[in-house]
């Protein structure tokens, strides 16, 4: 009995051993030998020779690609053109509520037919005075570029633009309006036809003129002239036949520049009776030269009218 006991016990301890020295060479959690152990970085020199030897290819990242869509179609951009601006002959406004909305805007660049200059208006709005004030300003374009290089070039924050016209600037008044509206570029691009519409907000319009700023020889000589003799001429023609215009709302509106003689500019003036029909006051014209007033016709009759300035337009595919 005790013979047995002591062979058991021998199986025993012979089974223990051999699965310490299986696990011992199979444990995936034992320490690296002496000789495996990597040496201890000591110094910054050594870091850095240690670095150089780092490899990386298992840390490359393959770049993001974008799974096709067999219904895709990339965006093609908007063309951009150029369009004649006064093709309404006369119709452009300035949009009181948007000047009320930003305070003080800048209207899109009008170029004259040459390419040499870019007209546009700036206006500003005083909410404690609800006045409105603006100015027009005239700017010369780079030369040795194509035309569509030039007008996209252009900058209406250019701080070297010139000051042409202004108006409403020099009173401060309450509900009052002054609003300059380019209308067109003369043929030779050396006139800018501009209209100025000064009223209220509460009473409605006061008076229109009509302004034409000349851009001949350097920038020093150009002038604005604002032809007051039109307004006064109208209303002492109406006078002869017994209409007193003072005693009514009366309003101008340049067309623009005569087609078949281009230095003419062409006006229309109506008035407003006591049931707010519109009346025709008269189709005249204004030499630009010598400034002599001229009236074209006592009824509304078609005059052919150039379109000289243009705008950049863009167009979607």
């Amino acid at each position: 009995m005790k013979k047995r006991l002591i062979t058991l016990v021998l199986l025993i301890a012979t089974s223990s051993m051999q699965s310490a020295f299986a696990f011992k060479l199979h444990n995936p959690f034992s320490k690296k030998s002496k000789q495996e152990a990597e040496k201890m970085v000591q110094t910054r020199e050594e870091w850095e020779e240690k670095a150089k030897n780092v490899n990386l290819e298992d840390r490359k990242i393959s770049p993001y690609q974008r799974p096709q869509d067999k219904d895709f179609k990339p965006k093609t951009p908007p063309s951009v053109k150029f369009v004649k601006y006064n093709v309404t002959a006369g119709n452009r406004e300035v949009s009181f509520s948007k000047i009320k909305k930003e305070l003080d805007i800048k209207s899109q660049g009008v170029f004259d037919r040459n390419l040499r200059y870019m007209a546009y208006g700036q206006y500003y709005y005083s909410p404690s005075y609800d006045q409105i004030s603006s100015e027009i300003y005239v700017q010369k374009l780079k030369n040795g570029i194509t035309k569509m290089r030039k007008a996209l070039d252009a900058n209406v924050l250019n701080a070297k633009s010139t000051l042409a016209i202004s108006s409403g600037d020099k009173e401060l008044r309450k509900n009052l309006f002054s609003t300059l509206t380019i209308v067109d570029f003369s043929s030779d691009s050396k006139k800018l036809l501009v209209k100025e519409k000064i009223g209220s907000s509460i009473e409605g319009i006061f008076r229109n003129y009509v302004w034409v700023y000349y851009m001949e020889g350097d920038e020093a000589q150009w002038f604005a002239i604002k032809f007051n003799n039109l307004n006064e001429t109208i209303k002492k023609y109406h006078a002869k036949t017994g209409l007193a215009l003072d005693n009514y709302r009366w309003d101008i509106k340049p067309l623009g520049f005569s087609k078949n003689e281009p230095e003419i500019v062409v006006v229309e003036a109506f008035a407003w009776d006591k049931d707010k029909k519109q009346v025709f006051l008269g189709l005249w014209g204004i030499d630009c030269y010598n400034a002599s007033v001229k009236l074209i016709s006592n009824t509304p009759t078609p005059v052919e009218i150039s379109a000289n300035g243009v705008i950049v337009k863009e167009f979607l595919p």
